[in-house]
């Protein structure tokens, strides 16, 4: 059965949906069958940046209203062999613990990674995922208000019995001088309560991919840091070094 890998914020805006775009790619690229699950429901962003916008006939909408089987939505990536998503549903829809369960216990076979990308926040769909979720990631920015938004998700994920609950630092600037306000990485560490998974630097190449429908560039600056985080989501051990 599939690992169910959840990745939320408390804040939006903060790269959570590029998280989970980019780290679907990631696990595609060690052979591992990824499946993305988009939960904003109304507000879906990634079939954008899976190039996967032209194929959509059902989203997770008609999965729920039994529209249609849960395969019929299943789209696959052009450019990432291996990487499935289900869109969010054009309009806003509840997507209820059973909802999620039940697609897990469809689709797990299949998928050796099940990813949810969950609505920013922490309103009850974050709940509902966290309940089905092996692992928890947060995504933050380097600014108080996302540390605090993300303290809260991760206080949610822990609630829901989430104990492996991880913090990625998204749009991170290279020079500590720019994290001002903050002073330096362990101070959004603490702030959030959550330990580091990894840290993703601020790069406008990601943006122009996931609005682009393109793959990043493997010379480009966050490449090597998406194939590490794959890795430890897999289990292994990669040590935290920053350049």
């Amino acid at each position: 059965m599939s690992k169910i890998v959840l990745v939320t914020s408390g804040k939006g805006g903060v790269g959570k949906s590029t998280v989970s775009a980019l780290l679907g790619e990631a696990l595609a690229y060690t052979k591992s069958r990824t499946l993305i699950i988009e939960l904003d429901s109304g507000l879906r962003s990634l079939d954008v940046a899976l190039g996967v916008s032209e194929q959509i006939l059902f989203d997770m909408g008609d999965i729920i209203r039994g529209s249609c089987s849960t395969k019929d939505a299943v789209l696959e990536c052009p450019f990432c062999p291996g990487l499935s998503l289900i869109t969010a549903a054009a309009k806003s829809v509840s997507v209820t613990e059973d909802v999620i369960k039940k697609i897990i216990a469809e689709m797990g076979f299949l998928y050796d990674y099940i990813i949810l990308d969950c609505p920013a926040g922490i309103g009850t769909e974050l709940s509902e995922a966290a309940k089905c979720s092996d692992i928890g990631l947060v995504v933050t920015t380097p600014d108080p208000s996302a540390v605090r938004g993300a303290r809260a998700a991760g206080a949610v994920l822990a609630s829901c019995g989430v104990k492996n609950r991880r913090l990625i630092i998204e749009r991170c600037p290279l020079k500590a001088k720019k994290l001002y306000p903050l002073n330096n990485l362990d101070e959004i560490i603490d702030g959030t309560e959550i330990q580091l998974i990894s840290v993703i630097w601020e790069d406008p190449d990601i943006r122009n991919a996931m609005d682009s429908g393109e793959p990043i560039d493997d010379t480009g600056l966050n490449y090597e840091n998406f194939r590490a985080l794959a890795e430890r989501i897999r289990g292994k051990y990669i040590p935290l070094g920053f350049k």
